[in-house]
């Protein structure tokens, strides 16, 4: 449509124009011009002057865009085991370098440069590897590869983006191995998750059973506490009733006591009266009448016949007093016989 469109215009108007896609730049070739001009030409469309029987030149065309590629590279490993690798790179060139980039290498820089570099690099990386990190470590391995491309690449006017690893192809002897490998593994894993699950079951019954023995000892503990709680209430109820027994028996016996000391109180009274009372008696007889009484008890003790003679009235002769009844003188008592003094 391009090419329909330039002749059109060239028969036309006797003009050429070049148009620069969106995700490309241009950059001008013209013979008559000194040849490949520095200035980068943006997407738009170019007039590139009187072409009518005379050559235009041209325009240089570089897609800015990542571009992917992919290699088969034949490689071996480590320990010298050959392997078809499947490799993708991404790469663009720097717009600011264009120029340089066309006059150094041309157009066709992915095969000049790009694409040498890479197969040596990754080849060289993955015979620094042995066979089995292929599996486990491809983000590495791609890594490394990525530098070494860069480093070999520096100052080349391309820009690598990344690179990656679609595929592997093993011999067949080595493609068995690796599949009875990661069969292996695949068991061991299986056998592994089983045996975890089996210890975290194992450990999930141990760890109930410990909280229900932790919560029946709770359990216990706080029967035992409220056991002694109650029976410290009732010690306690004990002890504030024998506490009160125990007054009230002491009040019982502090009353009798004051009952006692009333009642002793009131006999020590009583007694000094009485004691008062015989006092007064005693002062109210006098010497004669007890003198009298005394007389009339010994003349009731001596009986008749018996004569008691008191004081110096019994040196004097009887033949001064005659017996004129039992009782001589006022002082002489008749007492029964045989009487003491000599009777006349």
């Amino acid at each position: 449509m391009r090419a329909v469109l330039v002749f059109a215009l060239t028969f036309s108007t006797g003009c050429a124009y070049y148009t620069v896609n969106p995700g490309h730049r241009g950059l001008r070739f013209d013979p008559h011009e000194g040849g490949l001009h520095q200035n980068v030409y943006q997407p738009g469309i170019y007039n590139l002057g009187w072409c009518f029987l005379r050559d235009c030149g041209d325009v240089a065309d570089f897609d800015v865009t990542f571009s992917t590629h992919r290699e088969l590279v034949h490689t071996v490993s480590s320990e010298g085991l050959a392997m078809d690798l499947h490799l993708a790179i991404s790469y663009r060139p720097i717009i600011s370098e264009l120029y340089d980039l066309a006059n150094e290498i041309g157009p066709n820089y992915y095969e000049e440069v790009i694409g040498p570099e890479f197969r040596s690099s990754s080849r060289g990386v993955f015979a620094r590897h042995p066979y089995g990190e292929l599996m486990v470590k491809n983000e590495k391995i791609e890594d490394e590869i990525e530098n070494e491309v860069r480093r070999r690449t520096h100052g080349k006017h391309v820009e690598i983006a990344s690179i990656t690893i679609e595929s592997v192809d093993y011999a067949p002897e080595i493609a068995q191995a690796v599949r009875q490998k990661l069969v292996a593994q695949q068991d061991a894993l299986r056998q592994k998750s089983a045996i975890e699950s089996e210890a975290l079951r194992k450990r999930t019954q141990i760890e109930t059973e410990a909280e229900a023995a932790r919560l029946k000892s709770l359990a216990e503990t706080d029967e035992e506490k409220r056991h002694a709680e109650l029976g410290l209430l009732k010690r306690r109820d004990q002890r504030a009733s024998a506490e009160e027994q125990l007054g009230v028996e002491k009040a019982e016996a502090q009353a009798r006591i004051v009952k006692a000391q009333s009642e002793a109180k009131q006999m020590q009274i009583m007694a000094e009266g009485e004691m008062a009372q015989n006092r007064a008696k005693a002062l109210a007889v006098s010497p004669l009448m007890v003198q009298q009484e005394a007389y009339k008890a010994l003349s009731a003790l001596g009986g008749t016949g018996t004569n008691i003679y008191l004081g110096d009235w019994s040196h004097l002769p009887n033949f001064l007093f005659p017996r004129v009844g039992a009782l001589s003188m006022p002082y002489s008592l008749t007492l029964p016989a045989p009487a003491t003094n000599n009777p006349r």
